[in-house]
């Protein structure tokens, strides 16, 4: 017993003491290279993961949000590796931030959790405080009111546990301040009024934090503005303003005008709100606030001349555009960031465990000239079955890989559909409005085809939950929608497939296949009869489709972006795609998926 503890301090002090040497490296020099030398001089892992912490940080400074995301994965990776799960959570807190400020609001909640899960059991109250802070923003931006409130509590119970009256105080303010952007969110502004003006009471506030103090009281104006008081409103927006001016903060000054501006306008003092607006514009162009210039550019083309609102409308639709896609792209951006990493993780272990099987099999040969045959041929035998593990291990985790894509652009397929139908449509219809009022007929037919054009491409993105609606049903409900006399759909052994067995994402890449085909099919095809037909086999899922239309020539005709993309859908889940077609005789697609798609 005495020499187990004995090895258990030896162990704690060896780490400790690394640590403690990664430290002063750091602190010594303050220099990234040198952490990368030391690293490449002892092989010791925890100099490489502070290498990846502080690349993070540098590239956090610079405002390269790409690269500081990428190194600070690469750290957490690392950390989990070593069991650091203060570092891994310290390294999780700061993606999730990231994730959050590019809009990736739903990527920032699991990337918060898998934090917590990290954090909560060391009891490291300042820090499970900012992950429950960052998870209850994450949730309050996804509109998820209730959930966002019981994680800001959470957060506060942590702040009170804290020793220091200051980090109270400040703690405490952090939390009256979300939950009373959480309840202005949710409409309920007088419970956003009375958590403001406890955050007041605060004696510490308005002298060591003045923006905040600021913006406290430019917050209780709008809920008043909001309950309907537009005098109690401009009160204290005013005296925000004048807060903000007399500490220069061009932010907090930006933000005055645009919100006093938006004041005048719902009141009708077209002067005033135009002043406002473009001195909010003029600030926002300062301090280069995209969203900010977004709202100066509609509250302008509210009050001014035709011929100017439509500049100004123009502009905001422009910047709209803009702010969309890349948002859009953000959240692709940071997920590609994840898996690429990730894949390469999985090429970098399988290319060791080929490394050192090959080093075995140097080995074995050696033996043979001492052992002889036998012992060879079990060697050769347990290598070929080491390596049937290995490669099918890699193939599993590379498909499971693709399915957590697949689904996360699902989800994120879901979140746009919904940014454009409740969003950008009903943003676009506005302007509709405006437009036809100003008599501005030409615009106001061409925005209207855009909001069309918006609203279908949010109906073709959407898709109802397979956990809501069976695929089967989803299929009848999809044939439906083609009912002809003229076209009739038969489908064929649907039954013969365990549904419930097979993953979602597969089902839901067999869903958009068929209902690619079927548009293909009533677009092109001129048929008058389509089967679709389903199998199952131990080894895969076998989906047909044929039809009786006019067919093409195959080795002639290029194939299109229908074509391109469903059979993309299929490799990506490892799947077989290929097509049969003559002209005057029909074409039939043949699917063919790996059974390793149902669900464990």
């Amino acid at each position: 017993m005495k020499k187990r503890c004995f090895v258990y301090i030896f162990i704690f002090l060896s780490l400790n003491s690394k640590s403690q040497e990664v430290n002063n490296v750091f602190n010594k020099k303050d220099s990234i290279s040198l952490l990368l030398k030391k690293y490449r001089t002892t092989k010791d892992s925890l100099f490489l993961n502070e290498y990846y912490y502080q690349k993070a940080l540098y590239f956090k400074k610079k405002y390269k949000t790409d690269s500081s995301f990428f190194y600070y994965n690469k750290s957490k990776n690392i950390s989990v590796l070593l069991k650091d799960s203060l570092k891994a959570g310290k390294t999780l807190l700061s993606m999730a931030s990231i994730l959050r400020k590019e809009g990736d609001f739903l990527g920032s909640e699991i990337t918060t959790i898998q934090g917590l899960r990290l954090v909560e059991p060391l009891g490291d109250i300042r820090l499970i405080f900012d992950l429950y802070n960052e998870l209850g923003i994450a949730l309050l931006n996804l509109r998820r009111y209730k959930e966002s409130r019981k994680m800001f509590n959470k957060a506060y119970e942590m702040a009170l546990k804290g020793n220091s009256k200051s980090k109270k105080d400040k703690n405490t303010a952090i939390f009256f301040i979300n939950m009373a952007i959480n309840y202005t969110k949710e409409g309920n502004y007088k419970k956003s009024i009375e958590y403001r003006k406890k955050c007041l009471k605060i004696d510490s506030l308005k002298t060591n934090h003045p923006k905040t103090y600021a913006g406290v009281i430019g917050g209780i104006g709008s809920s008043y503005f909001n309950l309907g008081d537009a005098a109690l409103g401009l009160k204290y927006y005013l005296e925000a303003l004048k807060l903000r001016k007399k500490i220069n903060y061009k932010l907090g000054i930006c933000t005055s005008h645009t919100m006093i501006g938006y004041l005048y306008l719902q009141e009708k003092n077209f002067k005033k709100a135009k002043e406002h607006s473009l001195k909010g514009l003029e600030y926002a162009k300062l301090i280069n606030s995209s969203p900010r210039m977004l709202q100066n550019y509609w509250q302008l083309s509210q009050v001014v001349e035709p011929k100017k609102a439509k500049e100004y409308l123009k502009e905001y639709i422009l910047l709209n555009e803009k702010l969309i896609k890349k948002e859009r792209n953000a959240k692709n951006r940071f997920a590609k960031i994840i898996f690429e990493t990730e894949k390469k993780d999985i090429e970098n272990a399988t290319l060791k465990t080929e490394n050192d099987k090959k080093q075995l099999q140097l080995e074995s040969e050696k033996q043979q000239k001492l052992i002889g045959w036998l012992v060879a041929g079990t060697s050769i035998l347990f290598i070929a079955f080491g390596y049937v593990i290995v490669n099918n291990r890699k193939k599993k985790l590379l498909f499971k890989a693709k399915l957590q894509q697949i689904e996360a652009r699902e989800k994120e397929r879901q979140q746009i559909a919904k940014s454009l139908h409740d969003e950008v449509a009903g943003d676009i219809r506005i302007l509709y409005k405006k437009l036809k009022k100003n008599n501005l007929t030409e615009e106001s037919k061409e925005l209207d085809r855009v909001n069309n054009n918006v609203r279908n491409l949010s109906h073709q993105l959407s898709s109802v939950s397979f956990d809501e609606v069976s695929f089967k049903d989803q299929i009848v409900n999809l044939v439906s929608d083609y009912f002809d006399a003229n076209f009739l759909i038969r489908v064929k052994e649907i039954n013969t497939v365990q549904w419930k067995e097979v993953n979602n994402s597969i089902k839901r890449t067999l869903f958009l296949t068929i209902r690619e085909s079927l548009q293909n099919i009533d677009k092109y095809a001129e048929a008058n009869n389509v089967i679709l037909g389903f199998g199952c086999s131990k080894k895969s899922l076998i989906l047909s489709v044929k039809d009786d239309g006019k067919g093409f020539d195959i080795n002639s005709k290029k194939s299109g972006i229908g074509l391109k993309n469903m059979k993309e859908r299929i490799e990506e889940v490892n799947g077989l795609f290929s097509i049969e077609s003559e002209p005057k005789n029909g074409t039939t697609i043949t699917i063919e998926i790996p059974n390793n798609g149902k669900q464990n």
